[in-house]
């Protein structure tokens, strides 16, 4: 399930930058401080922070904008955000904060919240789905050596692209079902159409910020697919998303079609 966050624009130009996580991610933290808090008194620490943190959200959706010296400019009145997650009482939590709070900060700029409305939840009964992606996905695992851990980033030219993926799903799985499984089958294709009108350049580099440490530059993947799974995997990836990293702002999807019928008109802003 998910959420549509719709904002006014208070200028004829805004800007924001154009890598926007970081500060999305902190809007986010802010809004639910205080159920994270009052969840993490009642739960382990470990335990409230791993079942809180199953949300993923896409990029700003903005309709009219345009991109220089690593800014946005917002150039239209109104842009919309989504935030999805499989835990209605997170999303419950955040559409009563922004009703509440009105106007958000995000970057420097107070935006006011126009509209805050549940998205209806589509219905999986089919195994094939084609989906767009929202927000980038990246696939990583994380490598040891002399006691130091560093992150991999996996692309999907690259053979564990699809181990990584498959180990990923099985985690979001457990975390969200409470049970422990030891394999899931999907069958993942990216709509080749696409990647060849993009010359084969569907990875991007997202830099995302951080009060605590070093900028990270994060390597993702941003292109329509094709995936085969059960339905219960389906709507996971739908409410969850795909990939890494999810509650950073990678790996939400919208879907394109459903066994050949198309089921959304939504562009993603990239």
């Amino acid at each position: 399930m998910r959420i549509k966050v719709t904002f006014k624009n208070p200028k004829r130009k805004t800007v924001l930058p154009i890598n926007t996580n970081y500060y999305l991610v902190k809007l986010i933290k802010h809004l639910t401080y205080e159920y994270r808090r009052y969840l993490t008194s009642l739960l382990p620490g470990e335990r409230a922070n791993k079942d809180f943190d199953v949300y993923t959200f896409s990029q700003l959706i903005i309709p009219e904008r345009k991109i220089e010296d690593f800014m946005i400019s917002i150039l239209s009145p109104e842009f919309h955000w989504y935030i999805s997650s499989p835990y209605y009482q997170f999303l419950g939590i955040l559409a009563k904060e922004f009703r509440t709070q009105k106007k958000v900060k995000i970057y420097n700029t107070f935006f006011e919240v126009e509209a805050v409305r549940f998205v209806p939840v589509p219905e999986f009964s089919d195994s094939e789905v084609q989906f767009t992606c929202l927000s980038p996905m990246t696939v990583l695992k994380k490598e040891g050596n002399n006691g130091q851990t560093r992150k991999k980033y996996i692309l999907p030219d690259q053979d564990d692209f699809y181990q990584a993926l498959e180990k990923d799903l099985k985690y979001k799985y457990n975390v969200i079902n409470k049970k422990q499984i030891d394999k899931i089958d999907f069958d993942l294709e990216f709509d080749q159409e696409y990647v060849k009108r993009k010359n084969n350049r569907i990875t991007k580099v997202i830099t995302l910020e951080s009060e605590s440490r070093a900028q990270e530059q994060v390597r993702c993947v941003l292109a329509p697919f094709k995936i085969k799974a059960s339905p219960e995997v389906l709507q996971m990836i739908y409410d969850a998303g795909i990939g890494q990293m999810n509650s950073m702002g990678f790996g939400m999807v919208e879907i394109v079609k459903k066994n050949g019928h198309k089921k959304s008109n939504l562009r993603a802003s990239h």
